[in-house]
């Protein structure tokens, strides 16, 4: 069977969604799957979005791919339906499964963003939700829809959690403040007014990165599976980075800074093994307690190991058959 994937941005870009697609694509050739990927970074390598004009250039650049597009007998799209939407009228009996990856770090949510996650929703056979918080803030119809939290590759080795630096902390993600970036600098901060002698790398990039670089090392948007295995302690934003935190054997820390972020964490299977809050003093607090309970490392690694890249294929090959 012949398919198509349409995404906005693959490898060699490092994130969760180029993750996501890479690894489970294995899988899906596996089980018989020819795959094509199309991204917008792909075809725009050379051009330059135009204001107010972009997605009808997104559009005419799709087109040149009819040949792919009217070829494949199934269409994967990762968030990005609207970029499909004139073939999706053109093909109307094409199966289309669209995967919602995330919000747009706007919150309150513009209702145009609503409704273009709606108009997906109507418009594919299937659909996959990486994340409970999707379907309640998008106003998602539960019909026709997969929950699911993402994959992890578990570490090639066994993590010995003696050999961790201790005290060592890794920060995952954008360098913004949208990420609780801030409330994890002050968090480290409460740390060094209690005489708590620590080390911290930063795993990204952003407008934050001078203000970081006065805490620890700022790596860029590199893997970050080797820091992870020396690593205590991982600040992360996302449910990839919260897996793979708990795959290698860290206490695991996050904060939320509206009721959108707060669901997105605390309405999840991860809710129970991390230290969670909207603060830095709390998640001061938190973290000591996540820290405290017995046997929390393996708690989380078995819950890690529960959410296999397989798992999430197998899911993807059972909603082409259902579709």
């Amino acid at each position: 069977m012949k398919a198509l994937i349409i995404t906005e941005s693959y490898l060699p870009e490092i994130g969760g969604v180029e993750k996501h697609i890479a690894s489970i694509l294995p899988y899906l050739k596996k089980a018989g799957l020819e795959i094509e990927i199309i991204s917008k970074r792909e075809i725009f390598t050379d051009k330059k979005m135009l204001k107010f004009f972009g997605l009808l250039q997104i559009w005419w650049a799709l087109s040149k791919r009819i040949k792919q597009i009217k070829e494949a007998e199934i269409v994967f799209i990762h968030d990005v339906f609207i970029y499909y939407l004139p073939f999706r009228i053109l093909f109307p009996k094409k199966k289309v499964i669209t995967t919602f990856h995330g919000w747009e770090k706007i919150y309150p949510i513009p209702l145009k963003n609503i409704f273009y996650k709606k108009l997906a929703q109507t418009l594919s056979n299937k659909t996959i939700s990486i994340g409970r918080y999707i379907n309640k803030y998008y106003q998602l119809d539960n019909k026709n829809n997969y929950l699911n939290y993402g994959g992890v590759a578990l570490p090639a080795k066994e993590i010995s959690v003696i050999e961790k630096e201790k005290d060592s902390f890794l920060f995952i993600g954008r360098l913004e403040k949208d990420t609780g970036l801030s409330i994890f600098l002050e968090f480290l901060d409460i740390l060094s007014k209690e005489n708590i002698i620590f080390s911290v790398k930063f795993c990204g990039d952003g407008l934050m990165k001078k203000e970081c670089q006065k805490y620890g090392e700022v790596l860029g948007f590199v893997d970050v599976r080797k820091y992870l295995e020396k690593s205590a302690n991982c600040f992360s934003g996302g449910y990839l980075s919260i897996l793979e935190a708990m795959a290698y054997k860290n206490n695991v820390l996050s904060a939320y800074q509206n009721d959108l972020k707060k669901d997105y964490l605390l309405d999840s299977p991860f809710a129970d093994g991390i230290a969670c809050a909207n603060n830095a003093e709390k998640l001061f607090k938190n973290h000591l307690t996540i820290k405290k309970q017995r046997g929390i490392l393996d708690k989380n690694y078995q819950l890690a190991k529960n959410h296999s890249f397989k798992k999430l294929a197998d899911l993807y090959l059972k909603a082409i058959q259902e579709s």
